[in-house]
């Protein structure tokens, strides 16, 4: 059933055919018109609104594409905005100086077209080095194509700086080199390039960068000093360490006991035991290897400045020269790991980088060594003056009995204290020079 309606019609003159609302919606009279349900529209997608990152980002990748620089585009800018100014104004002065600086910014982008044919060799000749020891490289840039080159520049990142190297129009043969010192006053991971060479104008408008080298790793090593010899303690006897546990079979005799059955009849001892009438056997002290764990800490509060915390990264480092020289097995522990299985070069690198830490405590290195190194036989602990002492051998108490435990506290303002108590041996430090008395006299 429909209805007609007359008013009002359609631009052909014919009334609109509607559907009332009694009529059934699944069969509508043919030539009607019926909406579409509610859940069937669906709304228009929402436009992102426009972020300054992507501006930013869309400009960085039009400069970079172009090869135009910051000056560039405002000379670029500049000129544009004269240009209009003196058509506006009907003002000769202003157009030519807009053409002028237009110009200027598309006759420099000409110094960016293509890539130059070179060839260029970073050499650096020592990659590990001590505090103050020089250390130099350099580099050598060979013309690779069959034409001369334009002048150019070399940008070569060492470390926080960055060289700027002139580079001359090289001939189809020509090969220039040049030296550069990396700076070794600091402990520190220096890192060298990558070299990369600068396509520009003299006038520094444009310039389009090339990457031609690796990055490459020069490990400043810390301060050291010569301890004493094996007056150090580290190696207690050719056999090793002995504990206070007791064994029935092992290298450091202790003493003479009955026998019992299932001792081994090897270790009897047969002159004792003529002369008491009773079997007796000999009783062992379970011996270990020298094994060194060195820890360094690396809580920013238990430090008063960086220069302790650079006397005591030399403190550990001087430990574990000292280890690597006796053959020694080494472990060199931080707040975070436990770095096994070393050799000298690798320990050291180790050392270079590390950095004091803002959410660590030197309690959380005790228990790393207890839970990571147990078989130590000495544990090396070197942390700051904020630290205190009567707090280092209470966190000592977490290592073993059978560890002998020397604690080292950097402390600059203080005189040079050893104390020895039972198995933990605690250091005040003053300086670094003094470390070789402070180990004979723990030693004593």
């Amino acid at each position: 059933m429909s209805v007609t309606v007359s008013p009002p019609p359609t631009s052909d003159g014919e009334p609109i055919t509607v559907v009332p609302e009694t009529a059934e919606e699944s069969v509508p009279d043919e030539g009607s018109v019926v909406a579409p349900p509610l859940d069937r529209w669906s709304a228009p997608a929402e436009v992102a609104p426009l972020r300054w990152a992507d501006v930013r980002n869309a400009a960085t990748n039009m400069s970079r594409f172009l090869g135009m620089r910051l000056a560039g585009w405002v000379l670029l800018g500049t000129g544009s905005a004269l240009l209009i100014a003196g058509l506006l104004l009907s003002w000769l002065e202003l157009r030519v100086a807009g053409v002028s600086a237009i110009a200027l910014a598309l006759v420099a982008m000409l110094f960016t077209l293509g890539r130059p044919s070179l060839s260029v060799t970073m050499k650096v000749a020592e990659r590990h080095v001590h505090v103050g020891q020089r250390a130099t490289g350099d580099l050598v840039v060979r013309n690779a194509g069959g034409r001369r080159t334009m002048p150019g520049r070399i940008e070569l990142p060492i470390g926080d700086q960055t060289a700027s190297i002139g580079l001359p129009s090289l001939s189809a043969t020509g090969e220039f080199e040049q030296s550069f010192v990396i700076p070794t006053d600091r402990r520190s991971v220096v890192e060298v390039g990558p070299a990369l060479s600068v396509q520009g104008d003299p006038f520094g408008l444009t310039g389009r960068e090339s990457l031609w080298t690796e990055e490459i790793e020069v490990f400043v090593h810390p301060r050291t000093v010569n301890l004493p010899g094996r007056q150090t303690g580290f190696v207690h006897d050719l056999e090793g360490h002995a504990t206070q546990k007791l064994s029935n079979s092992d290298m450091s005799f202790h003493a003479l006991r009955e026998y019992v059955p299932g001792d081994d009849r090897r270790h009897i001892h047969w002159r004792s035991s003529a002369r008491t009438g009773d079997l007796m056997v000999r009783q062992f002290e379970e011996t270990r290897q020298s094994r060194i764990a060195i820890a360094i800490d690396l809580s920013d509060q238990s430090y008063g400045g960086d220069d302790e915390f650079e006397d005591a990264v030399s403190v550990a480092a001087s430990f574990v020269q000292q280890a690597f020289r006796e053959e020694n097995p080494v472990a060199v522990a931080t707040n975070l790991e436990v770095h096994r299985g070393l050799s000298a070069t690798r320990a050291m690198n180790e050392l270079s980088r590390v950095e004091r830490l803002d959410r660590t405590h030197v309690t959380e290195l005790f228990r790393l060594v207890r839970d990571r190194e147990a078989t130590a036989s000495i544990t090396v602990i070197v942390t700051g003056s904020r630290v205190r002492t009567e707090r280092l051998r209470r966190a000592a108490t977490l290592l073993g009995v059978d560890t002998r435990v020397i604690l080292i506290r950097v402390d600059p303002h203080h005189r040079l204290a050893v104390e020895t108590v039972s198995n933990v041996t605690a250091i005040q430090l003053p300086a670094l020079e003094e470390l070789p008395r402070a180990v004979r006299r723990s030693n004593a």
